[in-house]
């Protein structure tokens, strides 16, 4: 493991992460030390050492500030003569004493990065619309809420999916789920709550409003969805839902409260498809 000293506004760049890439001139060391020969065929050809941490200092001493850092990979530039360290996570600190601020932005950046990574874990990366996981953490806070009462739950079925993908392929099933995605996530909001993905075909709409409302508004969108037609290079791609509706003060517990939605669904496809219902 290389240890390198750098300068202070370096090192407080890379520990705040506004610095993530570290470069070295290309010094006969470094050549020495990164650069490996390799003989093949009576040829000689180069590689970049690769290494895994970095210890990076400010200044020389035992008692100076230090860091243990990723290092995901080595690169040499031909054009600048110099060695490129793209650095990652941080293992390790030591002696680290940075001002008031320093310590404010690092925490703040330290927080950012954890919503972000919380924020992917519970995401469909297709539709960036939350995961059913999410779902079922949402839906336990939501029903010891106080207005419980207008929590409602829609669950939103694509009609003859299966056909969609037979016909125009996975590609543009795919881009189906997509605008649909983006069209939910633009309902949800009118209707105050939050829109995941239930399975391959569904999604569901946990939001609290009154149900005169969500009426009004999932009729809307169910005509959107039907009016604007997904591009394909052949012919567009008609989409329909069936739609199933519950209300959670008509219901017992939340197992109830999602099943509910789920005999909506099948009651509006055994109706003929697109196609709003709900079980009392």
């Amino acid at each position: 493991m290389f240890k390198i000293s750098i300068d202070k506004n370096l090192f407080e760049d890379i520990l705040l992460k506004k610095s993530k890439i570290l470069k070295k001139d290309a010094s006969k060391y470094w050549k020495k030390e990164l650069i490996e020969p390799i003989i093949k065929d009576d040829k000689i050809s180069y590689t970049i050492k690769q290494v895994d941490k970095l210890i990076l200092t400010n200044g020389l001493g035992e008692d100076k500030p230090s860091i243990v850092i990723e290092c995901k990979k080595v690169d040499y530039s031909t054009k600048s003569n110099q060695f490129e360290f793209d650095l990652g996570k941080i293992y390790e600190q030591k002696n680290i004493e940075i001002e008031e601020d320093y310590k404010d932005t690092l925490i703040e950046q330290l927080l950012k990065e954890k919503a972000i990574l919380e924020e992917s874990i519970n995401k469909d990366a297709l539709t960036k619309t939350y995961n059913i996981k999410k779902m079922q953490e949402d839906l336990s806070k939501f029903q010891e809420q106080e207005n419980s009462y207008l929590l409602n739950a829609v669950l939103i079925n694509i009609d003859k999916f299966k056909n969609i993908n037979e016909t125009f392929g996975y590609e543009y099933a795919n881009k189906v789920l997509e605008y649909l995605g983006t069209k939910l996530l633009n309902y949800a909001t009118i209707l105050n709550g939050e829109v995941y993905r239930y399975d391959s075909k569904e999604f569901l709409i946990l939001c609290f409003c009154k149900k005169e409302f969500l009426v009004e508004n999932l009729k809307s969108l169910q005509a959107e969805i039907k009016f604007q037609r997904v591009f394909h290079p052949n012919r567009p791609i008609d989409v329909t839902v069936s739609m199933g509706i519950s209300f959670f003060d008509n219901c017992l517990d939340k197992n109830e409260f999602i099943q509910k939605a789920k005999e909506g669904v099948i009651l509006a496809k055994n109706k003929g498809r697109d196609r709003i219902e709900f079980i009392r």
